[in-house]
């Protein structure tokens, strides 16, 4: 087998882990900020029942 073979499909599954770790990481990055900056207490908007 060629050498030159090997070192190309190692760098290419080398580029999908890197890829596929960076997006991990910054999809962890992004709910910690947005539970972070979320509040808790939600207001809602609730219409008055009619009285008969």
């Amino acid at each position: 087998m060629d050498i030159g073979i090997i070192f190309r499909s190692l760098i290419k599954w080398l580029r999908r882990f890197v890829i596929a770790f960076m997006l991990g990481f910054s999809n962890v990055i992004y709910q910690e900020t947005k539970t972070i900056d979320d509040t808790f207490f939600k207001t809602e908007q609730v219409l008055p029942d009619k009285e008969e």
